[in-house]
């Protein structure tokens, strides 16, 4: 991550003044993410112990050994002084989500009116667009691939409404495919067939093929 969005110390404070930074360093928000959203936040540092005075828990690795240390690491914070200022300006009190609009997504290319194809573990053929899943270390399987793309169309078609969020559709997609299985994704399927090739991907793959297409245009909720 840029060091500046994890933290700005006191000398960097100094000469590079708070209007000119627009970023808001993590260790001043970390607090607000737990106790506004109920985000938790797994940290693994070496080079920098200002954390230390924000974190709930301090696990040290030594020689392949956890010991936690929290209490050692309070102390340290208490009578080492960091001397930076907290650049917290406001409270952070809401997310603003997105609204996926459905006329953004098009799955068809040429003659073909819905054109889906897994290319590799890490690429989706989308219609004329290609959405790029580099990264994305929890697709394992080319058939979570292929499920992923069908997903999105079945968004797309199904609850892409212009007022639903991004959050909101891919939740509705995760318990559809709990109820009513793979199966339910191919748009050729005819009666009992099983279309095969779907291995089901969890809802934050889902959500990030989403969010990686390269068309996709939002409105604020």
């Amino acid at each position: 991550s840029a060091t500046n969005f994890m933290i700005r110390d006191a000398r960097m404070q100094a000469l590079v003044s708070k209007e000119f930074e627009p970023i808001t360093p993590l260790i001043d928000r970390i607090h607000e993410m737990y106790e506004h959203f109920g985000v938790s936040t797994v940290l693994v540092m070496g080079g920098s112990g200002d954390y230390f005075s924000v974190a709930d828990t301090v696990i040290l690795m030594r020689e392949y050994a956890p010991f936690e240390v929290t209490g050692q690491a309070k102390t340290i914070a208490h009578n080492v002084k960091i001397g930076r200022k907290t650049e917290r300006e406001f409270d952070w009190q809401k997310i603003t989500e997105r609204i996926p609009l459905p006329h953004s997504f098009d799955a068809s290319r040429g003659k073909r009116e819905v054109k889906i194809e897994a290319r590799g573990l890490h690429a989706i053929q989308f219609g004329r667009q290609t959405i790029d899943l580099q990264n994305v270390e929890q697709v394992v399987d080319i058939s979570q691939t292929r499920a992923i793309g069908y997903a999105l169309h079945f968004i797309s078609t199904h609850w892409m409404d212009g007022q639903r969020t991004i959050r909101e559709v891919v939740q509705l997609a995760a318990e559809f495919l709990q109820e009513n299985g793979l199966d339910a994704l191919n748009p050729f399927r005819q009666g009992d067939e099983h279309p095969g090739q779907f291995a089901l991907p969890r809802i934050f793959e889902i959500a990030a093929a989403l969010n990686r297409y390269r068309q996709l245009k939002v409105k604020q909720k």
